[in-house]
Formats: structure tokens, sequence, C-alpha cells
């Protein structure tokens, strides 16, 4: 019985020092601004990361955009309002994917638009601390892509939700876990 309560106890203090890990390794996050792709993926979900894609392929870091796991109920015109684009720029370098219902799904429908579309670079768009698990489904459906991690946000102390960041530690333990098991 004392042998597993300091199992428990182990196990706990890895997971809290992943964590504090994990903060710390998002507050040194640089985003690469100069580095051109041939695409942009964008996973819908979060404040200004829709916004952020569409300015990174007016200002021509791409020539495509895609958004993937926009809600099927929403119309193009909705998305175009949203997105801040013109049409034409909408028309001729954005597409979008309604089949994604969470990151693995975005990782699927992402990789299946990039094998359609002949890439061989991504930049992927998505919010900070969602970033780390982004990249660990993505890279298993395109583990040669060579991909560009552009975060949306930043990690202060005043706009530090414990709670979130907590959820979003143990989902990316799980999708390391997993590709872990899945790659063996």
């Amino acid at each position: 019985m004392k042998y597993i309560l300091y199992l428990g106890l182990g196990l706990a203090l890895m997971w809290l020092a992943g964590l504090f890990y994990f903060i710390y390794d998002l507050s040194h996050v640089e985003t690469p601004t100069d580095i051109k792709t041939d695409g942009i993926v964008v996973l819908t979900g979060g404040n200004g990361r829709l916004q952020e894609a569409v300015r990174l392929l007016e200002k021509g870091m791409a020539e495509k955009l895609f958004i993937s796991g926009v809600n099927e109920q929403v119309t193009q015109k909705e998305l175009l309002a949203v997105l801040g684009s013109s049409k034409k720029l909408a028309d001729c370098c954005i597409e979008s994917g309604i089949k994604a219902q969470n990151t693995i799904g975005n990782a699927e429908e992402i990789s299946l638009w990039v094998e359609k579309s002949h890439m061989s670079s991504i930049r992927v768009v998505t919010s900070l601390q969602h970033m780390p698990r982004a990249l660990i489904e993505i890279r298993r459906f395109m583990p040669d892509m060579k991909i560009i991690a552009h975060p949306v946000g930043q990690l202060r102390p005043e706009n530090i939700r414990i709670i979130s960041l907590v959820r979003e530690y143990s989902k990316y333990l799980v999708s390391l876990f997993r590709t872990g098991i899945l790659d063996i």
C-alpha cells in the first residue's frame, strides 16, 4: 500500500513538473514571421485565429488558406464576414472544411487538403496553448511535411487561465501517449 502511495505521489509530481515546463515553454514561443509556405491552415475555435490566418494570406505568406472545422451551418457569406476578407480573395484562395469535430479531425481534414493541393509546406495557425497538441496530431498524418507553427496569443500573467492550461496540458499528454502507442 505504501508503494502505491509513493507511486501516485511520484506520478503527480512528474505531472506537475511537466505542467510547469509546458507553461514555461509556451511563454518562450517566438513566431516566425518571414518564412513563406505553400499553404496556411487554421483550426477554428479561438479568438483571432481566422483573422490572423487571413492577414497572413493577404501579406503573401502563402497562396492558399484552408480553414478546418467550420460549422456546417455557417454560410459562405457568414464566414466571409467573420474573415473580413474580400470576396475576390475568398473565391481564389480560401477553402474550408466542415468534417472536423476535434483536433484529430482537424489534422485528418488538413492532411487531405494538403495532399489534394500538392503542398510540401504549411503554416499552422491556432491558439498558443493549443499549438503543441495540434502539431502532434498534424504530424501523425503528415510526418514529412515542413510545418511552421504560428500561434495566436501570448502567455502573460493577466491572460493566464490555469484551468484552461491544465486541460490543454492533459490533452497534450494524451496525444503524446496515443502517438507513442500508435507509432510502435
